[in-house]
């Protein structure tokens, strides 16, 4: 009796076990229409701080090398903050955190704290772990900015951004 009890116990720790890492949950995701309509109140495609025009471009994809697991890698996103005029971004104007937002969902993300060279005029940051949307679909990226000198911040978006599948 024992050992089936012992068996039965082992089993069903396995099978938890296994259903956890089935799950493709990615914690800053939620389903929220209101949050979408309020982001979408406060965004514009230029944003101008001190006289000078600001826009945002954005690349998403999902890695489906051979090395990746059968259903791809989760989601990365690379932001680029961008001065129109292609002089130099001030430091006291920063990205600050993503919005992905596909259909009533939404992935908001801190960006990582690594570092690419980019020129001057541009500011990179790089978002990853996301959901696993698509590849093929687009979604729409909104980025907060924040300019420090007054605490000010600003919602930048970019509309149907498609992501890509790298194989």
């Amino acid at each position: 009796m024992k050992l089936i009890f012992r068996f039965t116990i082992i089993i069903l720790i396995a099978i938890s076990f296994l259903a956890g890492c089935e799950k493709d949950e990615v914690p800053n995701v939620k389903v929220d229409k209101d949050l979408i309509l309020e982001l979408d109140s406060k965004v514009v495609s230029v944003v101008t701080i001190d006289s000078h025009d600001y826009f945002l471009d954005s690349y998403l994809w999902r890695d489906f090398m051979p090395i990746s697991p059968p259903n791809g890698k989760p989601l990365i996103s690379i932001n680029w903050l961008i001065r129109a005029d292609s002089s130099s971004i001030p430091d006291n104007i920063e990205l600050k955190l993503q919005y992905v937002i596909y259909g009533d969902s939404v992935w908001i993300a801190d960006y990582e704290n690594e570092t690419h060279q980019t020129p001057e005029y541009k500011q990179e940051k790089v978002s990853r772990n996301g959901p696993k949307w698509g590849p093929n679909v687009y979604v729409d990226v909104i980025a907060k900015i924040t300019e420090t000198k007054t605490n000010r911040d600003y919602y930048l978006k970019r509309d149907k951004v498609f992501i890509i599948r790298t194989d």
